[in-house]
């Protein structure tokens, strides 16, 4: 049975208990409790990302995931690192073009700490001048180490190319000419525009009762006035396919490393497509692991590359599907060449049996092994909430893979292949691969 976020308790197939509650301030919570399960991870994350920055603020948004580990008036960014080590914890953040997370990983006894850590810092950063000096200091070196990373650069390259002048065209971190030029009060005006009730979502997976957990989000957000406030959740953002532009066919990032990393992409379907399944299964067999076309012809049978992969990047109105691969420089034609007839193949002949079903138990497994991981299981109810509305159980997605018919397919190949392209060469001259593109 299909499970809608608009319900607010059901129990799944696989025994987990989802629940979600909508306080009077718009702040949504929620959980799936698994039984039995010894930790929980937990999250207070806002459905907020880097392409919903205006211009003059770029890369502000990533900005803020760095500053509100620096401390609030009651914890120091010490006292906040002490907190998550003092239970055997882990704490991280996550800063992507639709969202931005903050999340930890505790013991169930420690899940009052967490939350009581988490939301302190998600409400009440202090955001002091002195820590953003550093912290841009920091950024500057965290972007420079991506500049140093071939692969790092090609996507980046890829996603301007396939979506220029567009929000999502846009790198996560800003560059470091944005960097260098937003201020701490841009900053903070971002902070306080953003980082509020009506967008707080807290997601929970794991040894945890939503009844518990719904009494500790307001008893956190009783202290600094979060449950006073009237309002609506925040609407989720739409899901329907924008007009996507031209796209800039040919970029050539001339750096001094060893290898060419090459990048053929094309504008493709956003991330709640009805395709999505046959994409993905499409994407396994052209791409998806050691047995798919792509690693077969290009490094085993011609050993031009040890790196080679498809992939399919979907947000909410628009995505794109990428073949890579990193070889030597002369032999960056033959590479390219490879990684398109692979698509125009599937395209025009579609798959066999053997692969289908190949593909079909590569993806379902992966996916059951995936989700024995809380926060995965977190991370899947963010991902609904934010995204469609509709959760999806395991195995309710592993039936969506198969439902898929063989013809889907090739079908979805050729939908990929006929959409506008781009290629991203980076690497030592290698200008001459603009006949390619």
């Amino acid at each position: 049975m299909k499970l809608s976020l608009l319900d607010s308790c059901d129990f799944t197939a696989e025994a987990s208990r989802i629940c979600r509650t909508v306080l009077p301030s718009g702040v949504r919570i929620l959980s799936e409790e698994i039984p039995g399960a010894p930790s929980v991870a937990i999250a207070a994350s806002v459905a907020v990302g880097s392409r919903d920055e205006s211009d003059g603020t770029f890369g502000a948004t990533h900005f803020l995931e760095h500053l509100l580990f620096k401390g609030t008036p009651t914890r120091t960014a010490r006292d906040i690192s002490v907190a998550f080590d003092s239970v055997g914890g882990s704490s991280n953040a996550a800063t992507a073009k639709e969202y931005t997370s903050y999340y930890a990983r505790v013991m169930n006894s420690a899940l009052p700490l967490a939350l009581d850590v988490i939301l302190d810092m998600f409400t009440s950063a202090k955001i002091e001048q002195h820590d953003f000096d550093l912290e841009k200091t920091v950024i500057l070196e965290e972007l420079a180490m991506g500049e140093d990373d071939p692969e790092d650069l090609a996507h980046e390259a890829l996603a301007t190319a396939l979506l220029p002048d567009h929000e999502l065209g846009r790198p996560i971190g800003g560059t470091k000419e944005t960097i260098l030029a937003v201020t701490r009060e841009q900053v903070v005006e971002h902070y306080k525009k953003h980082y509020v009730p009506e967008n707080l979502v807290v997601t929970a997976a794991g040894g945890v009762s939503h009844e518990k957990l719904v009494a500790l989000v307001e008893q956190e957000l009783a202290k600094v006035g979060w449950l006073e406030a009237k309002c609506d959740p925040s609407p989720r953002r739409s899901q329907e396919p924008f007009v996507l532009p031209e796209t800039r066919k040919f970029a050539n990032l001339n750096h001094d490393f060893a290898q060419a990393n090459l990048l053929f992409g094309y504008q493709s379907m956003r991330g709640m497509d009805p395709d999505r399944y046959a994409l993905g299964l499409m994407t396994n067999i052209l791409g998806g692991g050691m047995s798919s076309r792509l690693y077969q012809e290009i490094r085993e049978e011609r050993g031009l590359a040890y790196s080679t992969y498809a992939y399919q990047q979907g947000y909410s109105d628009a995505g794109y599907f990428g073949l890579y691969a990193g070889t030597n420089p002369e032999n960056a034609e033959l590479v390219i060449q490879l990684m398109k007839s692979g698509l125009e193949s599937i395209a025009d002949h579609g798959v066999s049996q053997a692969e289908f079903d190949l593909a079909l138990g590569s993806l379902t497994g992966g996916l059951a092994l995936r989700y024995e991981s809380s926060l995965a299981r977190m991370n899947r109810l963010l991902a609904a909430e934010i995204g469609s509305g509709e959760f999806l159980s395991t195995a309710q997605i592993l039936d969506r893979f198969n439902q898929v018919e063989i013809s889907s397919i090739q079908a979805v190949a050729a939908k990929v292949a006929a959409g506008r392209s781009s290629l991203v060469a980076v690497g030592p001259d290698l200008q001459a691969l603009e006949q390619l593109a």
